[in-house]
């Protein structure tokens, strides 16, 4: 009975993914343990990374005979992923789902961390000191998983498609300089803060540095920075 709930949860899981593609980049193959459905979600999966599509029934049908040839998926079991239905029961699925891939990352930082503190030949003070910070990195991730489900689409990874026109989103400050280093001016709509030691020239650099927006008849405006700090006081 264990076995047939593992599977039945697989395969709503590989259905919330390919409803769900931002996640291929999350889940590893390995994750499934049935092997159908790590068959075909690695099937799946290579497709979209390299199409950025996700592929239509049909065509996934059609791939995993081309990579099967020795038929060692029923059609009846294609059948059962590909109809499968999770709408009535996203909610309870995804919450399992989160926690199904949560876990087997855990599992596999785990293991990692075990590697690397068998690969401890010499111990001295400093190469603990690498590991113990090594596998805090490691572990650093984790309470960040439940946050990152915001799909940013799928060409977040290409920064090609992300070029802008510096110039439309950059305000000037009005130090030549400065809009070198910040490759145009500061950010439209956001609070920049200059910080430097002491004596470095922060003081120097413009009593006018400040610019907003007066909504009364939406122009930029100067204000000095001593007044715009009293004003937010």
């Amino acid at each position: 009975m264990p076995e047939v709930m593992n599977v039945n949860m697989e395969k709503n899981f590989l259905t919330y993914i390919i409803e769900n593609p931002s996640q291929f980049s999350r889940v590893e193959n390995y994750f499934f343990k049935n092997e159908n459905m790590q068959f075909i979600y690695e099937i799946v999966k290579d497709e979209y990374l390299k199409s950025k599509k996700v592929p239509s029934p049909q065509q996934i049908v059609d791939m995993i005979k081309l990579n099967d040839p020795e038929s060692r998926i029923s059609n009846d079991i294609i059948k059962i992923v590909l109809k499968n239905d999770i709408a009535e029961k996203k909610d309870w699925v995804e919450n399992r789902f989160r926690a199904w891939r949560m876990s087997n990352l855990v599992r596999k930082k785990t293991s990692e961390t075990i590697e690397k503190l068998r690969s401890l030949e010499d111990i001295n003070l400093d190469n603990v000191k690498e590991v113990v910070s090594s596998i805090r990195n490691l572990y650093n991730d984790i309470p960040l998983l439940d946050e990152d489900e915001d799909d940013l689409g799928d060409d977040f990874d290409d920064p090609e498609t992300h070029r802008q026109e510096i110039s439309k989103y950059r305000i000037p400050s009005g130090w030549s300089n400065i809009d070198k280093i910040l490759q145009g001016g500061w950010d439209m709509s956001t609070f920049n803060v200059i910080m430097g030691e002491t004596n470095v020239g922060k003081c120097c650099i413009s009593d006018t540095m400040v610019k907003i927006r007066n909504k009364t008849n939406n122009k930029i405006e100067y204000i000095s920075i001593g007044d715009f700090y009293n004003k937010v006081k």
